[in-house]
């Protein structure tokens, strides 16, 4: 499903150029759960924004359903990410002035569906996450763990085939953040979504089907739990 191969990616830093990753190529099946691990500065969430078509690398390719994504114009780019990529942030990345149902329904706008359609969509997610009595809440008012089930939701809100989480439980307790971890692995074996999380996280990596280390930009590790 996933190919990467041979992508590099280098940012100019002033007068420093950071090569953030070198030559890295693996792929992902399928309704895989991987965990990429690695120290902060490996690449992790480089390599995460290469995926999900938010940059593109400098030399190499990422295939996915066997289209190169790195060779997409900028529209067509936006497109793959509405259709098939769903994001999760450490930092929740939630709008404080809507509500709950609202910012769920956000990366709805610009296929312009029905508004009575938006909503039976949202409900439906914030129902898989547990959140259907908050919809008219605003993020301000819930708890760290209700403001990433709304992010996870908001991410599950156009079905996409990919789910690219970028550290989801480095802000929260780890009572908390297991809780998030048992709801990813539902939504991995139960809907078949492909979820590469990007963490720190030793727990999460026992718990993920593969585990997938880089150093200094490149892979250094890649087994099977």
């Amino acid at each position: 499903m996933i190919k990467i191969h041979n992508i590099t990616k280098t940012y100019n830093k002033g007068t420093t150029k950071v090569e953030a990753l070198k030559g890295v190529s693996f792929s992902i099946e399928n309704g895989e759960m991987v965990a990429l691990m690695g120290a902060s500065g490996s690449g992790k969430s480089t390599l995460l924004s290469l995926i999900g078509g938010l940059d593109k690398c400098d030399s190499g390719s990422i295939s996915i359903d066997e289209e190169n994504i790195s060779a997409l114009n900028a529209q067509k780019l936006a497109d793959f990410r509405r259709d098939k990529i769903g994001f999760i942030f450490q930092q929740f990345n939630l709008i404080p002035t809507l509500s709950v149902i609202e910012n769920i329904m956000l990366p709805l706008l610009p296929i312009k569906m029905e508004k009575a359609e938006c909503y039976r969509a949202a409900m439906e997610v914030m129902e898989k996450v547990s959140l259907d009595t908050r919809e008219k809440h605003l993020p301000g008012e819930l708890s760290g763990g209700e403001q990433q089930r709304v992010a996870i939701a908001r991410a599950l809100i156009n079905k996409p085939e990919i789910i690219l989480a970028d550290e989801p439980t480095g802000d929260l307790d780890s009572k908390t953040g297991e809780k998030i971890l048992d709801l990813l692995m539902t939504l991995n074996k139960k809907e078949k979504v492909t979820i590469i999380i990007a963490t720190h996280d030793n727990k999460i990596a026992e718990k993920a089907k593969r585990k997938i280390v880089l150093k200094d930009g490149g892979v250094v590790e890649d087994e099977l739990s």
